[in-house]
């Protein structure tokens, strides 16, 4: 969500589902124009402008899955089609 008026604990945010009252108390002050990835009217990160993007694409995607028909994940993955998973550095295995 995109910060459209910042406040001491909280911002107003608009995004997908319009404008929401965000509580910024994990991430401190916030300014007008940043992103933030959000969870239950919570700020958790802010984001740049590039991964709100994705964001979006992908929730695109999930919403164009639960409405049936075929879908082209690609589409709307498509900082995932063209590399390989990685697992964080905490679950690889120690190579001895």
């Amino acid at each position: 969500m995109q910060v459209i008026e910042a406040n001491e604990n909280s911002a107003v945010c608009v995004g997908r589902n319009g404008r929401q009252v965000i509580n910024t108390m994990l991430l401190g002050r916030v300014e007008v124009g940043q992103w933030l990835m959000t969870f239950l009217d919570a700020g958790r990160e802010v984001i740049d402008e590039q991964r709100a993007g994705m964001v979006n694409a992908a929730l695109d995607g999930l919403q164009a899955l639960s409405e049936g028909g075929e879908v082209n994940l690609d589409l709307f993955f498509e900082d995932l089609v063209s590399r390989e998973p990685t697992l964080p550095e905490f679950l690889r295995k120690e190579k001895k």
